[in-house]
């Protein structure tokens, strides 16, 4: 058991609902979605999380949550030793933060919980902790998302959920761009502003987490996995997880397994 990391499971069945009652954070956490989404509120912000994101819960901090859709979501949430995460996000512990979107570090993220559940020894866990605070890090750093307003941050958000809640559907930005009243040249333009990133390749992106942890839940059939998520076929699926992460889907199901060392992240 390692003295360095903590992890416990959530699960939330809560339907569409507003913003609850308050919830102190008297230690630092951070939380990772697994499948569904919710919204964060504290200090007059708020935050859209869904799979492939982390959020940072700074100690002292109030927050609220809620959920724009039916379907409930799952995550898990680590807590660190005293001073690791501030020394490990000195400059990110003010507000309320959540990371881009970074397939990198949801896969790393799947490899330490697969680790602990495995009971590794404490030294492999405890690097391997270290070595996710440092992709949230990087993943924290500013990020062109000021450059929106509020009203573009709204719509974008709004784009950002109907992906999330279908990342299988074959959206177009003509159908995303009609869906908040936005042309197609301004929803580029202002999706790429908000998240750094193109339409399609948070779309991508969204699915690739997706079939991550449908590969960390056992899923026996790529195949499956790709048709249900909106590749093309399992060598898309398999091409576009090695461009991002560098590991075909057996690779990773090997590292799940402890079966080789995790890969070391380009950070």
């Amino acid at each position: 058991m390692s003295d360095l990391v903590r992890v416990m499971s959530v699960t939330c069945e809560l339907r569409r609902s507003g913003p609850s009652t308050s919830h102190p954070v008297p230690h630092t956490w951070i939380g990772f979605s697994l499948t569904g989404m919710f919204r964060v509120h504290a200090r007059r912000e708020e935050q859209l999380v869904h799979p492939g994101l982390a959020v940072v819960f700074p100690r002292g901090l109030e927050y609220q949550m809620s959920h724009p859709n039916d379907d409930g979501d799952t995550g898990v949430a680590m807590g660190f030793s005293p001073g690791l995460v501030e020394e490990a996000l000195p400059d990110s512990l003010t507000r309320v933060r959540v990371s881009c979107l970074d397939l990198r570090m949801r896969c790393a993220a799947g490899l330490l919980l697969a680790a602990i559940d495995r009971g590794d020894d404490a030294l492999r866990i405890d690097e391997m902790a270290v070595g996710l605070l440092r992709v949230i890090a990087h993943t924290l750093a500013p990020s062109p998302s000021a450059a929106a307003t509020a009203p573009a941050r709204v719509c974008i958000d709004r784009v950002r959920t109907l992906m999330a809640e279908r990342p299988e559907a074959r959206w177009t930005l003509e159908s995303l761009a009609h869906a908040v009243g936005y042309s197609p040249f301004h929803l580029a333009h202002q999706f790429r502003a908000y998240t750094g990133s193109s339409v399609h390749h948070y779309l991508t992106d969204l699915r690739a987490a997706a079939a991550l942890r449908r590969i960390e839940a056992g899923d026996a059939s790529l195949a499956a996995v790709a048709v249900d998520l909106g590749f093309a076929h399992h060598s898309h699926l398999t091409a576009t997880l090695r461009r991002r992460l560098g590991l075909t889907p057996q690779e990773i199901r090997q590292r799940l397994r402890g079966v080789q060392e995790a890969p070391a992240t380009a950070y």
